[in-house]
């Protein structure tokens, strides 16, 4: 591999690094006056809308461990945006789920993500938005 090849990748993987945290500040700021953190969204997307997961479950599917899901959890509940089941596969893992009130304020939270999707994307083509997944698809890919 060339010299100027290899600084390519590593500027697409420096760009995805500083893309990545910039997201993390928009998503920080599209929550204000909403009560809820960018972890506690995260983990309400992955049980919206009547989804029933464990915290060992939204860890593997987050790819983060099951403590930090934990702690983020315990929030929710205590904010009474989500409720707990019995989990029939495991007495000591209850299955978490969001309830009307979480449901209401994650509807909220799409509407808002999908407006700055909107205008972030605005000015660029399809076809770029498409090559630019698939190749974010192969390097995830790559990883796991």
């Amino acid at each position: 591999m060339s010299k100027a090849a290899a600084s390519d990748q590593y500027q697409v993987i420096w760009l995805i690094r500083r893309l990545f945290r910039a997201l993390s500040q928009k998503s920080s700021e599209n929550l204000e006056g909403l009560g809820i953190s960018v972890a506690e969204r995260a983990v309400m997307e992955f049980l919206y809308p009547e989804k029933m997961l464990s915290v060992p479950e939204i860890a593997e599917q987050y790819n983060v461990s099951r403590q930090h899901i934990q702690v983020t959890v315990n929030s929710l509940l205590e904010s009474r945006l989500a409720v707990t089941k019995e989990n029939p596969r495991h007495k000591r893992s209850p299955l978490i789920m969001l309830n009307a009130e979480g449901r209401e304020l994650f509807s909220t939270v799409l509407k808002k993500d999908e407006e700055a999707v909107f205008l972030l994307f605005s000015h660029i083509s399809q076809n770029k938005v498409e090559i630019t997944r698939q190749t974010l698809q192969s390097l995830l890919n790559e990883l796991t």
